[in-house]
C-alpha cells in the first residue's frame, strides 16, 4: 500500500527531500526586535570569541558528555532583561541543548 503524499505547509506542493523553499530558515524564530541584534557585527564577534574560549557545551559537560559548543546562548534571555554583552550572562551550548532550552522557555 502506498503512503499518501505529504504536502508542504509553505509552498503547498508535495514535500521533497532538500526542497530549498521549505527548508528551515536561519534565525526565522527570532523576534523581529532581536533580529537586528543577532545579525550585528558586534554580537557575531562576541559570540565567536566566546565559543573559542569555551569550546565545549556546558550542559553536556554536566552530564559527563564532551561535545563541541556551537551556539553562544544568553542564560537570561534578552527579552526578559538579560544583559546582551555581559559574559556572565553567556554560555556555550551545542545545538541540541540550545534547542531544548529555547523550547522549554517558550
Amino acid at each position: 500500500m502506498k503512503r499518501p503524499i505529504k504536502i508542504c505547509n509553505q509552498c503547498r506542493k508535495p514535500k521533497k527531500e532538500g526542497c530549498k523553499q521549505c527548508a528551515p530558515k536561519p534565525f526565522a524564530n527570532i523576534s523581529r526586535q532581536n533580529q537586528h541584534f543577532y545579525n550585528s557585527t558586534r554580537w557575531r564577534k562576541i559570540s565567536k570569541g566566546y565559543k573559542e574560549k569555551h569550546p565545549l557545551c556546558v550542559e553536556c559537560l554536566k552530564k559527563g558528555i564532551t561535545k563541541q559548543s556551537e551556539v553562544t546562548d544568553h542564560i537570561i534571555p534578552i527579552d526578559k532583561g538579560g544583559d546582551k554583552f555581559n559574559s556572565d550572562n553567556l554560555q556555550a551550548l551545542c545545538h541540541r541543548c540550545h534547542n531544548s532550552k529555547t523550547g522549554k522557555s517558550r
